[in-house]
């Protein structure tokens, strides 16, 4: 996809696309950068991200298992549809959309080790990836998407629809109209501004990357019901919030 960037982490050319090769067949769907984040401090729960890029047709991430022998589950919160992974498209497993989350035996994951998962798709194909938790000290900031933390300015910033997308399952462009914004590439670490910021994008819950300009691609689906969302976040990645709500347009169709 076009018009889309991602944040560069230092550690993704060293992890690579890691396959195991078994009788299952391989994915046209490759995974890189995967990170587990500890949630709380029992030191047994991590919420998992990584990326995912398509070369192939749409396909449904439907499960997610964990070779190495934790517990795995695939999280969606607010969003029951099926999480369809775009064809000759990227996205993301993220904090702030559809993410994996880990549960391991309290020590069994420490710093600088890793625990495989293996993401099985609706043709039967699956991709085997290796999770790696951080050091502390490896200087990954942890962004902060938490409505709780986000950022209301006055005038509030606006997004809207310029038309309806000219939907079809070969993909589709998408134009959308900003007002009291301005989209500014930055570095993850760059303060905030009033005004400033980028868009994500989410496909029933999945995050498709970030935006930084007012139009952008969506790859070939399959026949579904289907959500899309783009929502503005400042240069520091927090929300921008208009009466407790993430400023957002949410396109609902149906192929």
């Amino acid at each position: 996809m076009s018009k889309r960037w991602f944040a560069i982490v230092g550690i993704a050319a060293a992890l690579g696309l890691v396959y195991i090769f078994t009788g299952t067949p391989q994915t046209a769907v490759k995974v890189s950068d995967g990170r587990a984040t500890p949630i709380g401090a029992s030191g047994s729960q991590f919420m998992v991200t990584l990326k995912l890029q398509n070369d192939g047709d749409p396909r449904t991430l439907q499960s997610v298992t964990s070779p190495s022998g934790a517990h795995a589950s695939l999280m969606n919160p607010g969003n029951d549809k099926p999480l369809v992974m775009p064809g000759n498209d990227s996205a993301q497993l993220a904090m702030d959309g559809a993410h994996i989350m880990l549960q391991v035996p309290n020590g069994n994951f420490p710093e600088g080790t890793y625990h495989s998962l293996a993401l099985s798709f609706d043709d039967g194909s699956e991709v085997v990836a290796r999770i790696l938790n951080p050091q502390a000290t490896s200087g990954m900031a942890t962004m902060d998407h938490n409505p709780a933390n986000g950022i209301e300015i006055s005038p509030s910033p606006t997004i809207t629809l310029v038309r309806e997308p000219d939907i079809s399952t070969d993909g589709f462009a998408v134009e959308i109209s900003v007002k009291n914004f301005e989209f500014v590439l930055v570095e993850d670490s760059a303060p905030h501004v009033d005004g400033q910021g980028h868009a994500h994008i989410y496909l029933n819950g999945l995050k498709l990357g970030r935006l930084y300009e007012d139009s952008f691609e969506v790859g070939a689906l399959t026949p579904g019901d289907y959500e899309l969302t783009v929502a503005l976040n400042s240069n520091d990645h927090r929300p921008y919030m208009s009466n407790g709500a993430h400023i957002a347009v949410t396109y609902r169709f149906t192929l």
